[in-house]
């Protein structure tokens, strides 16, 4: 039975309502292996009062694709890293099984972005997107649910603008350890204003089918989620709590679980986890290659390798990553989006870029600074009611 963690699962029986009706469409529709459910309920539907629940197969597996991929020196209760003296071979398999899946999903196609839904109607992707972002955002800076998306979405151009507007809610309302000083704070300030902006102007969202097709995205699909059986093949795909239908272009991004670790807490940060992920990126495109002739039906033009290879090159993957989280965001807006948008910045920061914010934005900067100067001396924890916090944001929602 599974049952989401008390105050950590943020959104519970929603998630489960979504959880559930993913892994069935995903049942249905692939042939991934999914865990069979035979009975789920949200809290009130509980007789033992321990909230949400699944009521589904357990799968036999011998380990998870992460630890056959780890490396044996680091300790494998804790984060993983790909063992770099790893068998090709066995690599190649690990990922070839990944690629299949990550392909069959992308057959997945909806009308709309949003959670998937199965009611008498049948499924649907209208529930709102419920991405890990917002879960982190109720976590970590304990601002009110209500200033989250509420509902789904008819275009890319609207998610963006969706998701970029809670990077600034972010920072608005992450009242310790946001910002360092009163630099950093207009650095993250313009970054997320000028972001706001490209987002709001269709900058964003490609044009190549970007408003018509939104496919099934999973934020936690990684081999760690994934079961094998002792001969290292797949058995199971679990927790699916942060799948919903994307723009597309964000299931045609390379994977950034290749390596196992984020490139935020890569050692040596994103250009040592670039140079490190750059071969294994090789190798997953070429079994990824294979797997695409070998799927029935899989007649796309540009193929999803081609798509990931040339997104890995022009870099506009890090578009799709900055915009889904939140605190991963300023280091690569700064070194990566803020050129490849706006140009040489021979500082790096908010300076050469204050004439490309409305008056508006800029009027309210110093203002903004001094608020978050004051919570940074402040040092506590502060619970906001929805209407006091509402009109804090609209000071910078501009």
């Amino acid at each position: 039975m599974r049952i989401p963690c008390p105050a950590v699962v943020k959104f519970p029986d929603e998630k489960i309502r979504y959880e559930v009706a993913t892994m069935q469409y995903v049942a249905a529709n692939t042939t991934i292996p999914v865990p069979k459910i035979h009975h789920w309920g949200v809290a009130e539907d509980n007789p033992l009062r321990l909230g949400p629940f699944i009521i589904m197969d357990y799968v036999e597996h011998e380990t998870t694709l992460s630890h056959a991929l780890n490396d044996p020196l680091v300790d494998s209760t804790g984060y993983h890293s790909l063992d770099p003296d790893i068998d090709e071979q066995k690599l190649r398999s690990l990922y070839r099984q990944m690629a299949n899946i990550i392909l069959q999903l992308s057959t997945l196609s909806f009308s709309q972005i949003g959670s998937l839904i199965y009611d008498e109607k049948g499924f649907s992707t209208s529930g709102r997107p419920l991405i890990q972002n917002m879960n982190s955002l109720l976590d970590f800076t304990d601002c009110p649910a209500s200033l989250l998306p509420a509902h789904a979405f008819s275009t890319s151009n609207e998610w963006y603008s969706a998701m970029a507007d809670m990077h600034l809610t972010q920072l608005t309302f992450q009242h310790n350890d946001a910002i360092e000083d009163e630099d950093d704070a207009r650095d993250k300030y313009v970054a997320r204003q000028l972001f706001r902006n490209l987002a709001s102007e269709g900058h964003l969202a490609t044009s190549e089918g970007s408003e018509t097709t939104f496919r099934l995205f999973s934020e936690d699909l990684r081999p760690s989620n994934v079961l094998i059986d002792k001969d290292l093949r797949v058995v199971g795909v679990v927790d699916w709590e942060f799948a919903y239908a994307a723009p597309a272009q964000f299931s045609l991004d390379p994977p950034w679980w290749l390596l196992l670790e984020s490139p935020e807490y890569w050692d040596g940060e994103y250009r040592g986890w670039i140079e490190a992920y750059e071969p294994r990126l090789e190798t997953f495109l070429s079994v990824l290659e294979d797997e695409e002739k070998n799927l029935q039906g899989n007649r796309e033009s540009p193929s999803i390798s081609q798509h990931m290879r040339r997104n890995w090159e022009n870099k506009s993957w890090m578009v799709r990553y900055a915009a889904r989280k939140s605190w991963s965001f300023d280091f690569i807006f700064w070194r990566y989006l803020d050129p490849r948008y706006f140009g040489e910045n021979e500082d790096g920061d908010y300076h050469a870029r204050l004439p490309l914010l409305k008056q508006q934005q800029i009027d309210a900067m110093e203002p903004f600074v001094k608020f978050k100067m004051q919570q940074r001396k402040e040092r506590i924890l502060v619970r906001w009611g929805d209407e006091d916090a509402k009109a804090e944001l609209s000071k910078v929602m501009l």
